[in-house]
């Protein structure tokens, strides 16, 4: 027997992990595009971009591991039927409640991965996603430097610039007046310049080109220094205020801290939304337990049909589901529904056809409720010729 549950599995995770580094890449690469927008007009670091990315995976990966494991349960039994070993299994006493063994056990193991993700990961990383977000948005120097307006916001500079162009990042014709530490001065005057962050993320440095440099003392004398490059380190004394603490959106709570505001609530949240929440999160935990039975039954149908057609039916499933879970989420942060029946009895629902669909698949293989209907659409074409037949007879 473990040599069958061994097998399963290997035909089950290789199109799991397959399936789950498709999702992320195909949804990190969508996410990308906004945040090369947001900073490279912003000038922030390429770190700080990557940071961002990181942050954004365990979001992503609590949307892409329950369709990844429906994925990879359904081409495991689509790969077994197809193959006929399904055949060779059941002949040799295996039947098929018992090949759902290890199956159910990586269910269960995916669901507990699910709790870190959703009750701890998540909360953390999407805070610090829009603190990023925050630290590149809200500079000084972006909402203050403006065109031939003088700007004494980096420590104790005077900058007077004649254009600004692409979000702030290039200037035109620059002049910089700075005090020196010696009580002398320095006056910086160049064509073009490029401001960006240095790798402390709030410091600044001016990159300028073709320009002049003269330094003044204490003793009434002058150096001049010509440049073709010329790097100015600007120290930002207007700093952006701090961001908020993590918790002041609840969808920044843990798990525990989520059941400490249902337990006791402190008046932070209303009592509907921590409700909604909560139970939210623990439907999306526990449908693990219901998708191989939904997948592996639906996999091993008619041999009839095309299998691409499992895939399809699978996928609008599971989007009808998903879709029914936001939509009763919405209506329980209002109060409106109770999260009992708005969030918990489509997981019933959908658990109790699923159940239904495995006893169904056991008793009379192939017997399958959506595999009934996928050879009901398979077969219609040829009905119809039939039927065309014998009216023109």
């Amino acid at each position: 027997m473990r040599t069958f549950d061994y097998y399963v599995l290997k035909k089950t995770i290789w199109p799991l992990s397959a399936a789950v580094g498709i999702v992320l890449v195909a949804l990190l690469l969508e996410r990308l595009i906004h945040l090369l927008d947001l900073v490279v007009n912003q000038g922030g670091p390429f770190f700080l971009l990557l940071k961002m990315l990181v942050n954004l995976v365990p979001t992503y990966l609590g949307l892409a591991l329950p369709a990844a494991f429906f994925v990879g349960v359904l081409l495991a039994a689509i790969r077994l039927s197809g193959d006929s070993e399904l055949d060779a299994i059941q002949a040799s006493g295996v039947g098929l409640f018992r090949l759902m063994v290890p199956i159910m056990g990586l269910a269960i193991v995916l669901m507990i991965c699910s709790v870190m993700i959703i009750g701890f990961m998540q909360p953390y990383t999407r805070y610090a996603y829009r603190a990023l977000v925050y630290l590149v948005t809200n500079t000084a120097w972006d909402a203050a430097l403006e065109r031939g307006a003088f700007f004494t916001g980096f420590g104790g500079k005077t900058i007077l610039v004649d254009d600004i162009g692409e979000g702030g990042r290039v200037l035109s014709k620059i002049f910089i007046y700075e005090p020196l530490d010696d009580g002398g001065s320095a006056t910086t005057t160049a064509t073009e310049g490029t401001i960006f962050r240095s790798p402390n993320e709030f410091e600044h440095i001016l990159h300028l080109v073709h320009g002049v440099r003269i330094e003044t003392g204490t003793e009434q004398k002058a150096r001049v220094l010509t440049f073709e490059q010329f790097d100015l380190p600007l120290e930002q004394t207007v700093a952006p205020a701090p961001f908020r603490d993590r918790g002041e959106q609840i969808r920044e709570l843990t798990l525990p801290e989520l059941l400490g505001q249902w337990w006791r609530p402190t008046g932070d949240f209303p009592a509907s939304r921590v409700n909604a929440e909560l139970n939210v999160r623990l439907v999306r935990i526990a449908s693990f337990l219901f998708l191989p039975a939904l997948a592996f039954p639906l996999g091993i149908g008619s041999r009839r049909r095309r299998h691409g057609a499992e895939l399809v039916i699978g996928a609008i499933l599971l989007i009808l589901y998903n879709h029914l879970l936001q939509f009763g989420d919405n209506m329980a942060q209002t109060g409106q529904v109770s999260p009992a029946v708005s969030l918990w009895l489509p997981f019933i629902a959908l658990s109790s056809f699923s159940a239904w669909g495995l006893y169904m698949a056991c008793q009379r293989p192939g017997d399958h409720p959506v595999a009934a209907l996928l050879d009901s659409m398979n077969d219609l074409p040829n009905r119809l010729r039939r039927r065309r037949a014998l009216s023109g007879i």
